[in-house]
């Protein structure tokens, strides 16, 4: 039910189905009305402007209150539809967050993912930032969580290894 309700097309079914009700309560208007100016005169109605005018007035404030709401579905429905006809069809959270999920956990080519042996957080890039604790500077690879140092430049990574994570491993960007 509530898929149901989200969709578009739902809605501008509900719009269809006004407009097209609205239209036969047109008709029946104009048929009662028909009644009244042609039928009862035959059966002795007398015209007065005391039942006349509320009658009019009546009839027009039922015009005006079937016209407004059926304007704005007309505007409505026809935004829409150029919406659908030019644009693309709008895409509902559900399925924005889907599309979302699929690029995070689907790295691209040649990308791997890194796992930081200090914060075990699983990341694509590490930061490279220069290390100045020697005579010259150097630089070095950082978890950009912990600012761990994953690796310096010519030298090989501490007794704690840096590992590639797997692929089902949840990624996350910085």
């Amino acid at each position: 039910m509530k898929n149901l309700l989200q969709n578009d097309w739902f809605e501008k079914i509900i719009l269809i189905l006004w407009l097209a009700s609205s239209v036969f309560i047109v008709f029946l208007i104009r048929m009662m009305d028909n009644i009244v100016h042609s039928d009862l005169y035959n059966y002795g109605l007398q015209f007065s402007s005391e039942w006349a005018v509320p009658y009019w007035s009546m009839l027009r404030l039922i015009y005006i209150c079937l016209a407004l709401p059926a304007a704005l579905s007309i505007v409505t429905l026809g935004i829409s539809l150029w919406r659908y006809k030019f644009k693309q069809p709008s895409v509902s959270r559900k399925v924005k967050s889907k599309l979302i999920e699929s690029k995070i956990a689907q790295p691209k080519e040649n990308h791997m993912l890194i796992s930081c042996p200090k914060c075990k957080r699983v990341f694509s890039k590490p930061m490279v930032m220069l290390d100045f604790s020697s005579g010259r500077s150097r630089l070095v690879n950082v978890c950009p969580y912990c600012n761990y140092v994953l690796s310096r430049e010519g030298e090989e990574t501490e007794k704690e290894d840096v590992r590639v994570a797997d692929l089902n491993e949840k990624r996350v960007e910085y």
